[in-house]
């Protein structure tokens, strides 16, 4: 980190691999301290450990987003440790792969508790310290299937379609506290996140790198949204315009695939 200017916290969840920690490790090397959180507490210490090698801030707290007691109060304890933090970066989340048909309302909950209820009590918390010094950000880690979701898909669509619609809300409440909301909207990414999803991407594919480059140019731009590729700010507005259009487009699609296996 020679010469870098010394930056705020940011606090990360998710981030002991994946999005979450390509993030830590690029905002660690320009300067911000990161406080890195997950569940994965010997993961989560190496990814702290090399951002301090490399000359950074850098400070671990373990997360299970699924306990509710380590949820409420989270970041007061970050607060505690490292001092007012300015950014808050909800990326940790996980998926299933499974029609509705397959799934249980068991694992529903489980999906929903991490990728959105848990969301939910740390940007309030959030908001209340940010307001008491004077702003900052939240940054939520959505996904396009918030807005177009695929089959298999109803239950991760749908905890991202919610965090869609709350981050747009959340936005506005609380714009005059000098607070900003940043939704990013990545397609696949290659991570583990697959893996414990239970299935394999298909077409194009991103880097865990290139949405941590989008995680810091949230930081500096506070913009509202902020897509991967091209190819999906066209798709959102095509559906936007022709949503009809585009599920007869995707059920061809569906066919088509299907016949070629």
């Amino acid at each position: 980190m020679s010469g870098a200017e010394q930056r705020p916290w940011v606090v990360i969840t998710g981030a002991s691999s994946g999005i979450g920690r390509a993030a830590a490790l690029r905002l660690g090397s320009l300067g911000y301290g990161v406080v890195v959180a997950s569940e994965q507490p010997q993961s989560l210490r190496e990814v702290s450990a090399e951002i301090v090698a490399h000359g950074g801030r850098s400070e671990a707290i373990d997360l299970n987003l699924l306990k509710a007691d380590d949820v409420s109060g989270f970041l007061r304890e970050v607060t505690e440790r490292v001092g007012p933090f300015e950014v808050l970066v909800n990326n940790a989340g996980i998926g299933l792969h499974k029609t509705l048909s397959e799934s249980t309302d068991v694992e529903f909950q489980r999906v929903f508790q991490v990728n959105f209820f848990a969301v939910v009590t740390l940007c309030r918390e959030a908001v209340a310290l940010m307001a008491a010094h004077g702003g900052g950000q939240i940054i939520n880690v959505s996904s396009a299937s918030a807005r177009r979701s695929l089959e298999r898909m109803s239950c991760y669509g749908a905890t991202k379609g919610a965090m869609h619609c709350f981050s747009q809300a959340l936005r506005a409440e609380v714009a005059e506290l000098g607070i900003a909301v940043t939704e990013i909207l990545p397609i696949s990414v290659s991570t583990g996140f697959f893996d414990s999803a239970g299935y394999k991407p298909k077409g194009l594919v991103q880097t865990p790198e290139s949405i941590a480059a989008l995680i810091e140019r949230a930081i500096t731009t506070r913009e509202a949204e902020i897509c991967s590729s091209a190819l999906t700010r066209f798709g959102f507005v095509l559906d936007t315009m022709a949503p009809n259009l585009v599920a007869r487009l995707m059920s061809w699609h569906r066919r088509w695939a299907r016949s070629r296996d």
